[in-house]
């Protein structure tokens, strides 16, 4: 059975903007957000960010904390179909994901399954009635389909004097047993998993024996091909060091808990 999956690729201007735009409102320079991950974030790393440069996901997911924003409203997706040869009756990928067909392929999307849970999803398969398409849908129309993500507690931020230092970062080893415990569970080959994240065999081969790392661009991909949050996918753990900062980050968290609560 030929599919296509929605699959995201990452919009590096709008997060470059969005990047830029959090710095603004909070009235930060790049300096000041060089002490806040488990791996200093230099000055000039920074800036990269600023004009588009992805950064590794332990200090991604740290400037989501900062920002108190999940990882898919982070990122800003460009979804696009990708068409991988795959029985559905093999897997366990749930039927339900199906959005149409054209010719012989059929086309799939994520979707919140569990709305009863409270996860935020601004989609409902039920908007979308499993059809048969006179032309290929645009990708486009699903940009916001797939939002899940961890909506961070102010109050899990660890304080003390003027600085913040419960940093996470990913355990890659346990990481990639995760993910390919994942893969082997809805039986989605090496060959298939290449071709939906745009790997080559030995950059596969590279990640399962933790000589590779996993990128936030593999990690976002493979959330909305299985239909899970963002952060599901990953071992994270927590690195506490104590640094002298250069801002007060009480004052800012102080204003995060003030805009949060308007």
């Amino acid at each position: 059975m030929s599919v296509k999956f929605l699959v995201p690729e990452i919009d590096k201007k709008r997060w470059a903007a969005e990047f830029k735009k959090r710095i603004r409102s909070r009235k930060l320079k790049s300096r000041d957000l060089s002490d806040i991950g488990a791996e200093i974030n230099y000055e000039q790393r920074i800036n990269k960010y600023k004009n588009g440069a992805i950064p590794k996901i332990d200090g991604f997911l740290t400037l989501c904390r900062f920002f108190n924003l999940p990882p898919d409203l982070f990122l800003f997706a460009k979804p696009k179909w990708v068409e991988c040869d795959i029985d559905f009756g093999d897997t366990g990928i749930s039927l339900n994901r199906w959005l149409g067909w054209l010719g012989d392929v059929y086309y799939v999307i994520p979707f919140n399954e569990n709305k009863s849970e409270g996860k935020k999803n601004r989609g409902s398969v039920s908007a979308y009635k499993v059809t048969l398409f006179d032309k290929e849908p645009s990708p486009s129309k699903f940009s916001t389909f797939h939002l899940y993500g961890t909506n961070y507690d102010l109050n899990e931020r660890v304080v003390e004097g003027k600085i913040i230092y419960r940093f996470p970062y990913v355990n890659n080893e346990k990481t990639s047993k995760k993910i390919f415990s994942l893969l082997e569970k809805y039986k989605i080959s090496n060959k298939q998993i290449q071709t939906l994240l745009d790997l080559s065999p030995q950059s596969l081969t590279n990640r399962k024996n933790q000589s590779q790392e996993w990128t936030i661009q593999d990690i976002y991909k493979l959330s909305w091909i299985l239909n899970m949050p963002f952060e599901s996918l990953i071992e994270i753990e927590y690195r506490e060091e104590t640094r002298e900062s250069l801002f007060d980050p009480i004052v800012y968290i102080r204003e995060c808990w003030r805009e949060a609560e308007r």
